[in-house]
């Protein structure tokens, strides 16, 4: 059975341009996060690179090793707005534990993409989607496979009404600031 990564890649093609895999790159992010990362979350940026599907959801990662884009990417200072509001944040925020850590979103600024670390292994992490309708979605990981069922349309959260992946989907490579 094919893994979900491969499932990305025949619906997505070969990436005009690889990503550039970079294995310190990662161990240094992760230790900016003082968390691993899920490795397919890794291996598809290592693919694919930063960028997005047909314009509509933006994945970024960084591109450098340097603290000052790690916290472009992750910011340590999380969210504090949470802390005002828990009926309409009802996640805590990366750097609290267990808090959110965000990988996406969406072009329109209409939902954000996360990461939830809710045990220790990052490959049984769930993803949360928070909507600007104050709406928070949980959805079955990892995250390749989350991904294969947005693109495949097999996996369709009541907020996506406005994309529609069609037969010819693709992921678009973009400079590591286009996106979030």
């Amino acid at each position: 059975m094919a893994s979900a990564l491969e499932g990305l890649q025949e619906l997505l093609g070969e990436p005009e341009c690889w990503g550039w895999a970079r294995p310190r790159l990662w161990e240094a992010a992760e230790g900016h996060l003082g968390t691993a990362l899920p490795a397919d979350y890794k291996a598809f940026l290592d693919l694919y690179g930063p960028g997005g599907f047909d314009g509509f959801l933006w994945i970024e990662r960084p591109m450098d090793d340097t603290e000052e884009e790690f916290e472009r990417v992750w910011p340590m200072s999380g969210r504090s707005d949470h802390r005002d509001d828990p009926d309409l944040y009802p996640f805590p925020f990366h750097p609290e534990p267990g808090g959110l850590i965000l990988w996406g979103a969406e072009e329109d600024g209409h939902a954000f993409y996360y990461f939830l670390p809710d045990g220790p292994d990052p490959a049984d992490w769930r993803i949360v989607i928070e909507t600007d309708e104050a709406e928070w979605l949980e959805a079955p990981g990892p995250f390749t496979e989350f991904l294969l069922g947005l693109a495949d349309n097999t996996y369709r959260p009541a907020h996506l009404h406005r994309y529609r992946p069609g037969p010819t989907v693709r992921y678009h490579q973009e400079p590591a600031s286009a996106g979030l």
